[in-house]
């Protein structure tokens, strides 16, 4: 590589940002390793993103017309003049010593083709749905073993040599963990950073709460039929993506003891049989609840309990959609690199 040129890229990928973007930028400026190149893709704002953008880098690329944030994320890969990309959301603040542990670890470990970090326990935003989604987060990135078979798009780092292998035809939600299958399937490793840390700044309200939780199982349904997803369970502790297998599980027994309870109600059943999957979904989501509770009190671990479960209801039926969509549906135009079998 040429001396002059980074060892390290930033792709900071915006869409009517602005609200994010200056914490975003001016923590990626703030790095105590500033040997990186820092450039922001725009998909066409309409606010003051690029404006805001300009004040932090004069490398700012603004799409002609709105294509979807994975074809953003293209153009940025393409333009990035570094050994190694970091792709860094507008809604995430980084730490200062983050770039430089991005660049050793690199460095070290040349067997790695990429790897993702972890959303940090703590969150600005003090409404109960920010706070629950961003510790649910961070409880469920902090189980996953070292080498996992995806990525996490607050903050992911590949080298230069595998950005042939994305494909921006999946822009849905989800488009991050179909880069990651495609690497793994390709014999790619990804590494887990767990000192990796971001903050995230998105906001959660009810409906955009249920709206997410929806349509991430939607599309991770998909690409679990497409690509033999099942093959993943047990692989590097692993269920699929970064849901463990007694998530999943949680996930299927909350309907289960909705229809059960239903037929309770309509004399139809007896009360005991709902017992046993409320006593095993209770089992699977205990340590979740208490680390709620530890960190935020047991006002808001009590109701996280309802809210878990109503949220497993929620991921079921985008599961199940999914899986209907993909399966009737057959093949579209979200296909892609690799094959799950490998």
């Amino acid at each position: 590589m040429h001396d002059n040129l980074p060892y390290l890229s930033v792709i900071v990928r915006t869409y009517n940002s602005a609200e994010t973007l200056t914490a975003c930028l001016a923590a990626i400026k703030n790095s105590s390793d500033q040997d990186y190149e820092l450039l922001v893709i725009d998909d066409m704002s309409r606010d003051q993103t690029c404006q805001i953008a300009r004040e932090y880098t004069n490398q700012v690329l603004c799409l002609p017309r709105h294509q979807g944030m994975a074809v953003a994320r293209q153009a940025g890969m393409r333009a990035a003049r570094g050994e190694v990309i970091a792709c860094i959301d507008s809604d995430a603040v980084i730490e200062p010593e983050t770039l430089r542990k991005i660049s050793s670890f690199f460095k070290s470990h040349p067997e790695i083709s990429a790897l993702t970090g972890i959303l940090s326990k703590q969150h600005p935003n003090r409404d109960f749905f920010s706070q629950y989604k961003n510790l649910y987060m961070h409880y469920i990135f902090r189980k996953l073993a070292d080498e996992i078979t995806f990525l996490y798009g607050s903050i992911s780092v590949v080298r230069k040599n595998v950005i042939n292998l994305y494909r921006p035809d999946f822009d849905s939600y989800g488009e991050d963990t179909y880069f990651g299958m495609g690497l793994t399937a390709q014999k790619k490793r990804i590494h887990f950073m767990r000192d990796l840390e971001v903050v995230h700044l998105k906001k959660y309200d009810f409906f955009r709460f249920v709206k997410n939780d929806f349509f991430i199982p939607f599309f991770w349904a998909k690409l679990f039929v497409r690509y033999k997803g099942w093959k993943q369970f047990g692989r590097k502790r692993s269920g699929f993506a970064h849901a463990s297998k007694g998530q999943l599980s949680s996930v299927l027994l909350a309907p289960a003891i909705v229809v059960l309870t239903a037929m309770v109600f309509m004399r139809s059943l007896d009360p005991m049989v709902v017992g046993i999957p409320a006593i095993m979904w209770v089992f699977f989501n205990q340590r979740f609840i208490n680390f709620l509770t530890k960190e935020r009190g047991l006002g808001f671990g009590s109701l996280a309990v309802l809210i878990t479960f109503f949220d497993n209801v929620v991921m079921f039926c985008g599961i199940v959609s999914g899986l209907l969509c993909a399966v009737f549906l057959g093949k579209n135009r979200q296909g892609g690199p690799g094959n799950l079998e490998a």
